[in-house]
C-alpha cells in the first residue's frame, strides 16, 4: 500500500538525497514499500522480495521501453539489439551469446590487462589534489574491457568509444534532467545491489 500520509520524498534528481540515499531508502521500505512520486508519475519498490518478484516478471515490468525514467517519458522507440533494453525472447537469445565471452576463464585472461591500464591511467594523476573519476577512467575502462574481451586492438579502442559518444550527441547518453514528455507510469527499485535505480514500466 502506497503511504501518502508522511512527509516521506523520494526524487531520483535529488542531488541530495543521492548524496546519502540510505536514509530515505530505508523509510520507503518501512514507510511506503510501494511509493509513489506523483511529481514524475513513477512506483518506487524498495524491499528485496518485491524487487525480486519485479524483476523476474519481465511480462509486466519490461525493459523494451527502456530503463532509465528519461527514456520511458519520452516514449523513443528503442532500436533492437540493444540487450539493456531487451525483452524475452531476444533478450535470452542475446544473453546466451554474451556468456560465451563472459566467462571467468576470459575475465581472469584480461584482469591483467585492465589492471594494467588502470595503472596507467591513475599513476599520473598520483599527488594531484582531485580528479575526475569519469573523465580519467571510468569513461574509459568498460570500452577498454570490452575491447580486450573482443580482441579489439587497443589503438582502435578510444575510436570506437568516440564514435558511439558522438552517436549520442553528447558525453552522457542520459543527462540528469527531469523527464518533461508525457506521463508513462513506471516502477523503480532503488536497491539493487549495486545501488543503481531499476525503472520498469507498466503494461497498462
Amino acid at each position: 500500500m502506497t503511504d501518502t500520509t508522511t512527509d516521506l520524498y523520494y526524487d531520483p534528481y535529488d542531488f541530495e538525497i543521492d548524496a546519502d540515499p540510505y536514509p530515505i531508502w530505508k523509510r520507503l521500505r518501512d514507510e511506503a514499500p510501494l511509493y509513489y512520486n506523483a511529481k514524475y508519475d513513477f512506483y518506487a519498490v524498495s524491499r528485496f522480495d518485491d524487487v525480486e518478484r519485479c524483476s523476474v516478471d519481465w511480462r509486466t515490468h519490461i525493459s523494451g521501453k527502456g530503463s532509465v525514467l528519461e527514456l520511458i517519458k519520452s516514449g523513443l522507440e528503442i532500436p533492437p539489439g540493444n540487450i539493456l533494453f531487451e525483452d524475452p525472447p531476444a533478450h535470452d537469445l542475446h544473453r546466451g551469446l554474451l556468456s560465451r565471452v563472459f566467462t571467468p576463464k576470459r575475465m581472469l585472461d584480461v584482469e591483467p590487462k585492465v589492471r594494467e591500464f588502470c595503472r596507467r591511467s591513475l599513476d599520473p594523476l598520483v599527488g594531484a589534489d582531485k580528479f575526475d573519476f569519469i573523465a580519467d577512467l571510468g569513461a574509459q575502462m568498460p570500452m577498454r574491457t570490452i575491447g580486450m574481451l573482443l580482441g579489439i586492438p587497443e589503438e582502435d579502442q578510444e575510436a570506437i568509444r568516440e564514435r558511439i559518444d558522438a552517436g549520442f550527441g553528447s558525453r552522457s547518453a542520459y543527462p540528469r534532467e527531469p523527464p518533461t514528455m508525457p506521463s508513462t507510469r513506471a516502477r523503480t527499485s532503488p536497491t539493487t545491489s549495486s545501488g543503481a535505480r531499476r525503472i520498469r514500466p507498466t503494461t497498462s
